[in-house]
């Protein structure tokens, strides 16, 4: 065992999955909980662990094109391809990482400002490398991958992933064990509030209609991939029961998890820390990450992320009256024990 003391503060930063878990095996977090592992409770604070939120994702929307209009695994692995972008940094190699660009619209007329639907476009089709990685990174059944591109494995083309940017739906994060380097359980709950899935439909529409423009018809040849999904055969293909049935078998996490130990004033019974980002009853800890978003960003959480960080760094040095010209002594000590 070693002991650490913190002279002012600790701050925790191990994201929306690692800060929950971390506060939990320390204690914090909802009492029933720490009593159902038998963890000595340091504060009883509901929200841990709650509030989880994503960006839902749905693979499967891809379209074959004419040569050389979009990437293929061929022209990655072509010599002169590699040499090019090596030696001059050009060559088809030379741009995004397959995410051209990105789209954000509302799924109905509405404020164009507060888009509930992001469309990303990726330079390749999900059956580029005939399975071999894309199956695993769209969380996609093997054998359902296996089926549904099979007509199109290694072919040309490009694809959309209609995001939620919005969701209504909440998952948790809770302890397996009193081990820490035990995965803990994210039961992310997508779809537990319906109109998620009716969000996503509409988020669909949107990307065939993108696929079905002159620009992408007529200059690429870009032809839908119009494959039934097995699971959905009962329903009427393309109908919105069937696309709400194509969206539960083929979505996917977008890897933005946030919000499990949310920002809230202490009216909010499941806040975790507040405007500061102070952890509830608990003295000097913060936590500063994506957890503490209340509501997810509409979009990617990388930036806000870090602009958490340069708030979070503009508080401690308020709260303990730091400049780079003067540092007052430590106050209090914080011991922390950890094998």
């Amino acid at each position: 065992m070693r002991t650490v003391l913190a002279g002012r503060e600790v701050v925790l930063s191990a994201g929306a999955i690692g800060s929950p878990q971390l506060l939990l095996l320390s204690g914090v977090g909802p009492a029933v909980h720490l009593n159902t592992h038998g963890i000595p409770m340091v504060a009883d604070v509901a929200g841990v662990g709650r509030n989880l939120q994503d960006h839902p994702s749905v693979s499967g929307l891809s379209w074959t094109t004419n040569k050389g209009s979009a990437v293929s695994l061929f022209s990655m692995l072509n010599p002169k391809n590699i040499y090019a972008y090596l030696r001059h940094g050009l060559g088809p190699l030379s741009g995004p990482v397959f995410n051209e660009g990105n789209a954000w619209m509302p799924s109905v007329e509405g404020d164009p400002y507060w888009p509930d639907i992001q469309v990303p476009m990726l330079s390749g089709m999900l059956a580029l490398d005939f399975g071999i990685f894309s199956s695993q990174f769209t969380g996609v059944d093997p054998e359902v991958y296996k089926e549904y591109f099979s007509d199109v494995l290694g072919r040309e083309g490009f694809s959309m992933t209609p995001f939620l940017t919005r969701p209504l739906s909440r998952g948790t994060v809770t302890l397996a064990s009193l081990d820490p380097h035990a995965h803990p359980l994210i039961d992310v709950n997508f779809f537990s509030h319906p109109a998620d899935v009716t969000t996503l439909v509409r988020g669909i529409k949107q990307a065939l209609r993108i696929g079905d423009t002159p620009a992408m018809m007529v200059e690429h040849g870009a032809r839908f991939h119009k494959k039934v999904l097995r699971s959905c055969q009962d329903q009427e293909p393309y109908t919105d029961r069937y696309w709400g049935c194509f969206v539960r078998h083929m979505s996917n996490t977008a890897y933005h998890p946030v919000g499990t130990c949310k920002m809230a004033p202490n009216t909010d019974p499941l806040g975790v820390v507040d405007h500061r980002l102070r952890v509830r009853g608990v003295r000097g800890l913060r936590v500063v990450d994506a957890s503490i978003m209340p509501l997810i960003v509409t979009g990617n959480t990388n930036a806000a992320t870090i602009m958490i960080g340069e708030k979070a760094a503009d508080l401690i040095k308020e709260d303990w009256c730091i400049s780079t010209h003067h540092n007052h002594p430590s106050q209090f000590y914080l011991p922390l024990t950890f094998p």
